[in-house]
């Protein structure tokens, strides 16, 4: 069993039984029909926070409108579990933010508001402005980025004084990758729909297609992801990195062999609930690129435009002496102060996939000490030495490796802190 499915063995075994009694008629109406005294009316209680019916319905609407799914009422049926289960979640997270005295101000909301609206490719402002022409009040959107906000800096403030990472768990990763090197690995993305108490199998796979259909017809898998997944990971646009495909739970790792990168899965029906999964990229573990090498470069800078150009015919000739005199980078230093340009000289450690297009492909093959070939660029003509080369074994460094223990450590934390804030938590739902 992996890591994942017993957490979510312990997440079910665990979840404060409430009940969600589907709404009424009245809920599942269309909104204009709502009077002042419906909208205020008290949804859930959690501790001392109230979520309203017009916070309830709000976020659905968010949910419809942000998704681009058709507003019906079997839908907003579908997605009052989830919609329920996602606002008692940000009043945890907003209380236990109080609780340990972190501020959100509003400078930082805004600004995380930015970062998704850069990363789904509208102009800044411009989601508010949309969602207020659907007829969504910048609040909701508002409530549920400050939560997030929260909760980060929860995470980073409070929960990362705990972390403690050896330098025997670095050398166990790095074991570890040595001996799964070569097998397959996948850059994924994710969308977690748990069956919450109270929510119909059926209505979570019709939602999760619907969620599919969307994605296929070209919203943005991490804005999806955002708005509906459950899981931690919605805060990123639900992306999980590069995974092993050793981790993965045996159903997203079947579902995952069927599609191909660029593609999305059909839904997985898991432990928890159901997950969509977008295949982004794959490659093998720890797999050794030509790009990751790195060279430090000797280069030698012949313009060909400007007042001080080359002709084409000076140029032929000086790369048939640089190919038949200039041995070593030190010669090749010291023809670049004779006749190069102002570019001429000694480029230091860099990775080859830091270079431009052009170079990288002369770079890659060439042999520490042979100059290359003439490069064309836009204005110049370069000829360029290798003078030392570190091959990439494709394993990670121990920085590296230390950066993902840590983030994987307060993942687990995270999740596991909102579990024990739900467990403790007093919660009414008036549905």
């Amino acid at each position: 069993m992996t890591e994942r499915q017993k957490t979510m063995q312990f997440l079910n075994k665990n979840l404060i039984l409430y009940k969600i009694t589907i709404v009424t008629l009245l809920f599942l109406s269309s909104y204009p029909s709502q009077s002042q005294q419906e909208n205020i009316r008290i949804a859930a209680v959690v501790n001392e926070d109230i979520i309203s019916l017009f916070d309830v319905q709000s976020r659905i609407k968010l949910y419809l409108t942000t998704a681009g799914i058709e507003d019906t009422i079997e839908i907003r049926q579908r997605l009052l579990p989830q919609v329920m289960n996602s606002l008692i979640d940000e009043k945890l997270k907003i209380q236990e933010a109080r609780e340990k005295e972190i501020e959100i101000s509003e400078k930082e909301v805004m600004n995380a508001i930015g970062i998704i609206e850069q990363n789904n490719g509208i102009k800044p402002g411009e989601f508010i402005s949309l969602l207020s022409k659907q007829g969504i009040s910048e609040v909701t959107l508002y409530d549920q980025v400050k939560a997030d906000v929260a909760w980060l800096k929860v995470v980073r403030e409070v929960l990362s004084r705990d972390i403690n990472i050896n330098e025997e768990e670095i050398n166990a990763v790095i074991e570890r990758l040595k001996s799964n090197q070569g097998r397959p690995e996948y850059l994924i993305a994710e969308i977690n729909l748990p069956v919450v108490l109270g929510a119909r199998d059926r209505d979570v796979y019709e939602l999760a297609s619907q969620l599919i259909k969307r994605a296929k017809e070209g919203a943005p898998f991490p804005a999806l992801a955002q708005q509906f997944s459950q899981s931690p990971t919605a805060a990123v646009g639900g992306d999980l990195g590069w995974v092993p495909e050793t981790d993965l739970e045996n159903e997203i790792r079947s579902a995952i062999r069927k599609i191909k990168p660029g593609e999305i899965s059909s839904p997985i029906r898991t432990l928890s609930g159901y997950t969509i999964i977008a295949l982004r990229d794959q490659r093998a573990i720890a797999e050794p690129s030509p790009l990751m090498t790195a060279v430090t470069l000797s280069q030698i800078y012949i313009p060909t435009t400007g007042v001080n150009a080359v002709s084409k015919s000076e140029t032929n000739q000086l790369a048939s002496e640089i190919k038949n005199k200039v041995t070593g980078c030190q010669n090749m230093t010291k023809w670049g102060e004779e006749i190069g340009g102002p570019g001429s000289g000694n480029i230091e450690l860099i990775r080859i996939g830091g270079l431009p297009k052009e170079i990288q492909n002369a770079v890659i093959g060439l042999e520490v000490g042979i100059p290359s070939n003439p490069i064309k660029i836009p204005g110049a003509t370069l000829f360029i030495m290798v003078c030392s080369k570190e091959e990439d074994n494709g394993l990670p460094s121990q920085n590296q490796v230390y950066s993902r223990l840590e983030n994987e450590k307060l993942d687990t934390m995270s999740k596991q802190r909102l579990r024990d804030l739900r467990r403790q938590a007093l919660i009414d739902i008036r549905l």
